[in-house]
Formats: structure tokens, sequence, C-alpha cells
């Protein structure tokens, strides 16, 4: 058993060929979105073993949640197949629990070769985080202890993510849970892995069903703040685009809002 296991939400694969096109090095677990039901195991030459298990399920809520189910590493990292990690990843994260050994969970770097979405300041010193930018950092970026996970019942909603019925937001509504939990959180600034990100099964670009996902995102993460939270990504948002400006974008959330009720 490897002491780092990477977990894996991906899609239509026949066998262990993503654990090479991805760099793995380390025990993984492909959570495999296809039209048949199986499960395989595969032992590398490295020593690792690969368990590809494949379902209907659709969503990468469902799918996290699953490769979590059979997930037996001390820690997790959750990945996405168009990640290619560095060489040495499985030292990196080793050594950034020892370093931080009060730590539940510790964001990394990832490098963009590919971005579609507009970058955002990185931090270049290691530091606590906090809950008030906790839900900037997505899954791909975290390492986590199996035991917190295990020990919290965390888990990732099933109507968040691509594949799912609204666009993204699982992974910050899972952070925001650990935070509630009393999970401890660091950034390390150490890139782990490159992301190709040539194609999102979810971002299709800031339309208006965008932005009434992030008010039913927002509703979900923070019902008594939600228009505190509203007004501010609204106008961090303001010139993202030509067509929508920040009315508009209030305007869309609050629908959002609405519909937050309706679930």
């Amino acid at each position: 058993m490897s002491k780092i296991q990477v977990l894996v939400a991906c899609m239509h694969q026949q066998d262990d060929t993503l654990y090479r096109e991805m760099n793995l090095q380390t025990d993984a677990v492909l959570a495999n979105q296809s039209d048949r039901y199986e499960y395989k195991e595969y032992n590398e030459p490295d020593g690792s073993k690969v368990q590809l298990i494949t379902s209907f399920d659709r969503g990468v809520g469902k799918n996290r949640n699953k490769a979590l189910s059979y997930a037996t590493g001390e820690y997790l990292l959750c990945s996405d197949q168009d990640m290619i990690y560095v060489d040495n990843y499985a030292q990196i994260v080793t050594e950034a629990f020892q370093r931080y050994p009060k730590a539940d969970i510790i964001v990394f770097r990832l490098e963009y070769l590919n971005r579609f979405t507009p970058p955002r300041k990185e931090e270049n010193k290691p530091k606590r985080v906090r809950l008030w930018n906790c839900m900037r950092y997505g899954t791909a970026r975290v390492a986590i202890k199996r035991g917190a996970v295990e020990k919290n019942c965390l888990s990732f909603s099933p109507l968040y993510g691509g594949g799912a019925v609204y666009s993204s937001g699982e992974d910050s509504l899972f952070i925001r849970d650990a935070f509630r939990k009393g999970l401890k959180m660091y950034s390390c600034p150490t890139v782990i892995a490159k992301v190709k990100q040539e194609e999102s099964s979810w971002f299709k670009g800031y339309t208006q069903k965008y932005f009434v996902d992030k008010g039913i995102l927002i509703a979900n993460a923070f019902p008594f703040l939600k228009y505190i939270f509203l007004y501010y990504f609204a106008f961090g948002m303001r010139n993202i685009t030509e067509e929508y400006g920040f009315l508009d974008i209030c305007r869309f959330m609050k629908t959002g809002f609405r519909e937050y009720k309706k679930i």
C-alpha cells in the first residue's frame, strides 16, 4: 500500500493507460464514467496498484465519492484526468505533511498549460488557510489525510461539477465542510502537477447559467452571508464579460438564490 494514493475522476477509460499518461507513480483509483459496470486491478511495473472502477454514474461528485470509498492510502490526492504529475510528487506531499504535522489538508500549486479561465494571483509563501479564503482552491490542488475524511464523514455533493445538474462547486463545498468539521488547512507553493485543460466538462463561457449556478452554490455554501458574497463576487466579475455588467450578474445570481430554495 502506497502512503500516497491518487483518486482520479475520469471518463471512458478501457485500461490503465491513464496511469502512464498522468505520470502517476503511486497507487491510484480511477473512478471511470462510461457505459458499463466493471472492476479491474492492474499491478504496475513500479509496484503500484491501479484500481479501475467503471460505472454509468454521471457527475464528478459521485465519482469522487466512489474513489473515496476505495481509498486506502494515508494521504489522498483528488485528481482529474487532464493532469500530469511531476516526477517527485509523492516526496513533495510526504515532506509537506512532515513540515506541517497538524495539517489535515495541504493545498499545492498547479501549472496550467492551456488555461481557459483568467489566471489568479498565487501565493508564494506557505501559510495557514482560513475559512474566508478556503473556497478559492479546487480539490485537484489538495492532498488530504484519509483518516480525517473518514473520521468526519466528508463527501462530495452529487449536485455540482461536470456531468451534474449545476456546473461546478462540489470541491468548494467539500472544503467548506472540512472547515466546519474543524480540519486544519495549509498552503504549499510547490507545483505538483501540470494541467492540460484543453476542454472543460462544465465551463461553457460566462453565460447566464454560469452566474445562476454560482448563485445556487453561494446560497448553499453561505446561507446567512449569501448577499455579501453575491456583491463581492459580482463586483470582481463585472469586467470579465462585455455582455453582462454588475447588475446583470447580481440579477442572475439572485435567480440562483431562488432556485436553490426549490432543491
